[in-house]
């Protein structure tokens, strides 16, 4: 059996191991943004603000951990998504009763019931601020030039080879979505799922798939690291990426595939959507981390970045509005590990699985562009 086939083998058995647990840990958020809804288990975290203004809330299921911290309040586990106008949270838990299945009979979606709320179908514009095709949404405490960062190469250490040179991995690896859109959510309606047909494993793979019809070898490794321990996440995920490294030393990408989840409100949720050549695609959000403290050393950040940009004004030329501004923040989320390493998320809780995966493809199409001009093919 090849190298593949064993590590085919450990994915499976940690995704069978964690069937059936399910736990979240609330992140550390003021007690007046959390709301209870369905049975008491869900949790809401919304309400900081960022600089430029607007109730951008950190998402409560990316939690902190102090020894990471850098000194600003930030740590490598505080993930802070955002548009600048709306709150981020992920509203409804598991049960722990294991994989889910949609609530859906006959294609119908379920009735409106007591205790839900509703779904609002927005598309988060790119931004006013655009540099060659990038728009920036700046949370770190750096000054960014990102004309100076197109102009420059990443060193990605890219080669023409057989041998797999992106990883596709999830820190979250639960993180669902809805099998309907009907204007409303219920309160059962789960926005976590061991079930890989219907969580971001999903959407990783329509990228994979897309990355090697184009000739890049990928390894997608669907290790599950938010079940059933939440907490500590991104400290297990980081070590699934280290082993993974030192077994494929020819990957040199390394994309976190996630999604968001975003509130207006107690009970509203925001469906980010954009409809690319006549079909509904799940907007997409591109994390760069920008920091590099003696508690959390990132002293490559820039080549990062370089690759980020270069990412999203692809993604903007090829696909205008399927990505979000270009999210840079001073959290380090694991991309210290490469140079080629982002956090990409796709959609929020209440974009349907259809929409994700088809964001996932257009993703794929125009990373396979950029690796192969970087080199790759």
């Amino acid at each position: 059996m090849g190298k593949n086939g064993k590590r085919a083998i450990k994915r499976s058995a940690a995704v069978l191991l964690a069937a059936g647990c399910f736990a979240i840990v609330a992140g550390n958020v003021p007690r007046e943004t959390l709301v209870s809804i369905g049975q008491g288990m869900a949790m809401l975290s919304a309400g900081l603000q960022q600089p430029e203004g607007g109730a951008v809330a950190l998402s409560e299921r990316l939690e902190r951990q102090p020894a990471e911290g850098n000194g600003t309040g930030s740590s490598e586990n505080n993930h802070q998504p955002g548009d600048g106008t709306s709150g981020n949270a992920d509203s409804q838990q598991p049960d722990g009763t294991g994989a889910v299945t949609a609530p859906v009979v006959n294609g119908e979606p379920p009735p409106r019931a007591e205790g839900g709320g509703d779904v609002v179908e927005e598309q988060f514009f790119a931004g006013s601020n655009f540099v060659q095709g990038v728009a920036t949404k700046n949370a770190s405490s750096k000054t960014v030039d990102v004309a100076a960062e197109l102009a420059q190469k990443p060193d990605l250490g890219l080669t023409a080879t057989d041998e797999p040179q992106v990883l596709i991995m999830h820190t979250h690896t639960t993180e669902a979505y809805m099998t309907y859109f009907a204007g409303y959510y219920n309160p059962d309606d789960p926005s976590r799922s061991t079930d890989n047909s219907r969580n971001v494993v999903a959407v990783g793979e329509a990228i994979a798939e897309t990355l090697r019809a184009a000739g890049i070898g990928v390894i997608h490794d669907a290790t599950v690291h938010d079940s059933p321990k939440y907490t500590g996440a991104y400290e297990r995920s980081a070590a699934t990426v280290k082993s993974i490294l030192e077994q494929y030393p020819s990957i040199k990408v390394v994309l976190d595939v996630h999604r968001d989840a975003i509130m207006r409100g107690d009970t509203t949720k925001i469906k980010p959507t954009v409809e690319i050549d006549g079909k509904k695609a799940a907007q997409i959000m591109i994390i760069s981390s920008v920091t590099d403290t003696p508690s959390v050393p990132h002293p490559d950040w820039e080549q990062n970045l370089q690759f980020a940009v270069r990412l999203q004004s692809a993604v903007y030329n090829k696909y205008q509005n399927l990505a979000r501004p270009l999210y840079l923040v001073d959290s380090r989320y694991n991309q210290h590990l490469t140079h080629g390493s982002l956090l990409v998320e796709f959609g929020s809780d209440s974009n349907t699985l259809e929409e994700a995966v088809y964001s996932g493809q257009l993703l794929g199409k125009t990373l396979a562009q950029v690796l192969g001009e970087l080199g790759a093919s």
